[in-house]
């Protein structure tokens, strides 16, 4: 048979102190020894971690408030190229209304400086017409009464003739 456990003797009383004894000794020194350092080790580990993951959420907090800034940033660059292309837009249009104004203002005086001008043919050709209808008729009376007026005397008969025409 096999000896066991219970079989075999029991181990003395002087050996079970020492052993005991022996074994917290070797655990206090193991404490300050690996246990202690050990555990210092893994908490600056521990710090380590915490302080790295705080400065990445800082990180990402400053980089999403960035991210926001630069998206307001956009926003105020694109309301600013509208109010430019709106400015651009109503100069061009206040420019074109005030060249059609100059314009029409431009063809309204070459328009009365045409008909000025047509009212001054106008008048020289009836002054014209009433001198050589003046000649004329000196020619023909004279030649009808057989008798020299003076041009002037026809003239003046001729002229009251035409008020007279002007009137009616």
């Amino acid at each position: 048979m096999v000896p066991t456990l219970s079989m075999t003797k029991a181990m003395p009383l002087g050996d079970m102190v020492f052993i005991i004894v022996a074994f917290l000794t070797l655990m206090v020194i193991l404490k300050h020894v690996a246990y202690g350092p050990l555990t210092k080790a893994l908490d600056a580990r521990a710090d380590k971690i915490n302080n790295d993951l705080d400065s990445a959420q800082k990180a990402n907090e400053d980089a999403a408030k960035l991210a926001a800034q630069r998206e307001q940033e956009l926003a105020e660059g694109k309301d600013q190229a509208s109010q430019v292309i709106s400015a651009a837009k109503k100069s061009a249009k206040d420019q074109s209304e005030a060249l059609l104004k100059t314009a029409n203002d431009q063809a309204l005086s070459l328009r009365k400086a045409a008909e000025n001008d047509a009212d001054q043919l106008k008048t020289e050709a009836l002054t014209s017409a009433k001198k050589d209808v003046a000649d004329l008729s000196v020619t023909i009376a004279s030649k009808l009464i057989q008798k020299n007026l003076s041009a002037d005397d026809q003239r003046s008969l001729i002229d009251a003739y035409l008020a007279d025409l002007d009137q009616q």
